[in-house]
């Protein structure tokens, strides 16, 4: 202990609980109910409701710890190791400690988490084999592991099994079904599909993102799946990037709110609601931060701008109850994220006391053999073999290997690698530990068939108040940019509605809807831009513009996931995704939008556009020639809540999630960077 320590004594510890409720610096020690010291508890000073910690630090070898920072009511310190159940201890407490023993520092017992005396009689009946199959998540419906049968069971986009639960919910230990429903449970014939979280970071609406955790996780039990490879915790900070649209906002602000909000919904506060739903924290880490803005491109910068920018959603997330997080596909100054032991287990397990179990990304093991790999780009090829590749990943805190197209050969490699020494069983069986821990938690022993109030009830998928929900998230996601005496409309007016977007529901919901890559057919059970004009202001639209005082021109991107949406060509400037061929890339000039703007003005009409998309675009000469404008992002089922807001029942209130670039060579642009875009980071017209 450094002489510079100064303990408080009992004397002390009580005049400062009574008169001066606080304490300039803190030093304790963390031990079991044996007495034994406890190596790496998370100990941190808090001040409720705040998410993110006012200061952290982490036990030594002998339990022992100093935080420097002054702890006062009404902060809390709390304490965390996994395997035991946490403590917060207010002042008064920490005082009561203090008192107790007089002669040394502040001394903090945990006790151990029932839970793992489940986990050691379920173990001890597990053979290498049995565990094995615990790590691996295969695809529906091949999901054997050797002998028996995987832990985890995936469905890519588009693809859903509604009987895989009968077999796979009926296991010892029931086997997991995991499907990315990011903004609803969007790939269910009727499901309510949300806005993008980009459109959510628009709202700045912690109790509605909330609201629609839970409603994904009610719809996604009517359908039988009980793991949600959702929220994305991403930073964007280049709008050249094709999943610009699954982050909430280009600040971590945004991501730390919404981002634990809508894992509270899932979850419940406390990883304890009826009808929670394992979530799942991605990508982990960096994936927004990438070079140019390449998906599963490299990040450049160095840790400090790591930690300040991308680590704090994660802090607060795994504080909120945070049960599954997904390595990315990035790479961080050349390390794939599936074998950067670093921050798996150095940042995440240890220092933020992660106590849930990582994931693999889709095959992202064997990606990080040709890191950069996207599609038609392809990475840089290495010497690293499959199996290194396990060796690697498993030993840098993979956990559960995703292993659509490779679950056999996985298990085998895997097995081999533990015989022969190169993984040990302690990393296996620490991996099963953290896996069936939150199957524990998560209910899935106690009730494999699920909570029975939730359980296959499809008057939950698409119902009227999940709908109510994500018209209400539309409403407060629009932001308007520009009002040229225009807006609101006039409901005795006469209004032609038209464009690419204005009656195209798959073009409205974005990717992950009905498919990886989305639909550009009909959406079944949502309403269109243009049909929810005809129901907030029926009669008001006509067929042709003549007939109209004023036009709203509806257009926006075609849907696109990961790689595809990227930006990789030259000139940006003007340009909107769209695609004739799915997985076709290819970005169109506004030009043509542009002279139809103008058609319109020289014919007396205003003109309204409203642009569906998942990123700020740099298309400054349309908005320019337009009255006014306004930024729909992907608002998903639910498009009457455009019509609410346009008309002015409903006042806009959204706020850009984003700095909007006026020039694509400002990109990339971000608050505070000293850019100035055509409209900055929080900006949003009301009337």
């Amino acid at each position: 202990m450094k002489k510079n320590y100064k303990f408080i004594s009992a004397a002390v510890a009580t005049m400062l609980a009574m008169a001066i409720p606080g304490f300039a610096a803190i030093t304790g020690n963390v031990v079991d109910a044996q007495g034994a010291p406890l190596k790496d508890a998370v100990v941190s000073i808090k001040t409720v409701p705040n998410l993110l910690p006012d200061a952290r630090t982490l036990s030594k070898a002998k339990g022992d710890f100093h935080l420097k920072e002054k702890f006062a009511d009404p902060q809390v310190l709390i304490v965390r190791k996994a395997g035991f159940l946490p403590e917060t201890l207010t002042v008064a407490k920490l005082a009561e400690l203090a008192a107790e023993n007089s002669a040394g520092p502040a001394k903090i017992v945990l006790k151990r988490d029932p839970v793992e005396d489940r986990i050691d009689k379920l173990m001890a009946d597990m053979s290498l084999d049995d565990m094995i199959a615990q790590m691996t998540e295969a695809m529906v419906p091949n999901v054997k592991c050797g002998n028996g049968i995987c832990g985890s069971a995936l469905q890519g986009g588009g693809a859903y099994s509604a009987e895989f639960y009968k077999a796979g919910w009926a296991q010892k230990i029931p086997v997991t079904y995991g499907k990315d429903c990011v903004h609803g449970a969007a790939d269910l014939i009727n499901g309510t599909v949300f806005p993008h979280n980009i459109g959510l970071g628009a709202t700045r609406d912690s109790a509605l993102v909330r609201r629609i955790g839970q409603a994904t996780a009610e719809e996604m039990w009517a359908a039988h799946i009980d793991y949600n490879f959702a929220p994305a915790l991403s930073v964007p900070q280049d709008e050249r990037w094709g999943r610009t649209y699954e982050g909430f906002g280009e600040k971590p602000e945004l991501a730390i709110d919404l981002g634990s909000a809508y894992l509270r919904g899932l979850q419940g506060d406390h990883f304890d609601a009826e009808w929670r739903i394992t979530g799942t924290i991605k990508h982990f880490i960096g994936d927004g931060g990438t070079a140019k803005g390449w998906d599963r491109g490299d990040v450049t910068v160095g840790d400090k701008k790591i930690r300040e920018i991308h680590l704090p959603p994660y802090i607060a997330a795994v504080e909120q109850g945070a049960q599954s997080v997904m390595a990315s596909f990035n790479t961080v100054k050349g390390v794939h994220q599936h074998v950067d032991s670093l921050r798996l287990t150095g940042w995440l397990k240890t220092e933020l006391g992660f106590d849930g179990f990582v994931i693999a990304d889709w095959e992202g093991i064997e990606h990080s053999t040709t890191p950069g790999n996207a599609g038609d780009y392809s990475g840089k090829k290495t010497n690293v073999s499959s199996d290194e590749a396990i060796r690697r990943a498993i030993n840098a805190g993979i956990d559960l290997a995703m292993v659509p197209s490779s679950a056999e050969s996985f298990v085998s490699t895997l097995t081999t690698l533990v015989k022969d020494g190169k993984v040990s069983e302690d990393r296996i069986k620490d991996a099963v530990r953290r896996i069936l821990r939150v199957k524990i938690r998560a209910g899935r022993l106690d009730n494999p068939m699920g909570p029975a109030p939730y359980v296959g009830k499809a008057e939950n998928i698409g119902s009227a108040e999940h709908r109510a929900i994500a018209r209400e998230a539309v409403q407060k996601s629009l932001v308007v940019l520009k009002n040229e005496s225009v807006l609101p409309l006039a409901k005795d007016g006469k209004v032609f509605v038209t464009g690419s977007h204005a009656d195209q529901t798959g073009l409205q919901c974005g990717a992950w809807t009905l498919g990886w890559q989305g639909t550009r057919g009909d959406v079944p059970g949502a309403t269109s831009i243009q049909g929810g004009f005809d129901q907030v202001a029926a009669g008001s639209r006509v067929e042709n513009a003549d007939s109209a005082n004023t036009v709203v021109y509806v257009v926006g991107e075609t849907p696109y996931a990961e790689w595809f949406g990227d930006f990789r060509e030259k000139d940006f400037n003007g340009k909107i995704f769209t695609t004739e061929k799915s997985h076709m890339t290819h970005f169109e000039s506004t030009d043509e939008n542009i002279k139809q703007v103008n058609a319109w003005k020289a014919a007396g009409k205003k003109v309204v556009l409203v642009l569906v998309a998942g990123r700020p675009l740099p298309i400054t000469k349309l908005i320019n020639a337009v009255d006014g404008f306004v930024m729909a992002w992907l608002p998903g089922s639910e498009g009457a809540g455009v019509a609410d807001v346009l008309y002015g029942d409903v006042k806009p209130t959204g706020k850009l999630p984003h700095t909007w670039p006026k020039d694509a060579k400002q990109i990339p642009i971000n608050d505070g960077d000293g850019k100035k875009g055509l409209y900055p980071y929080g900006f949003g017209l009301t009337y």
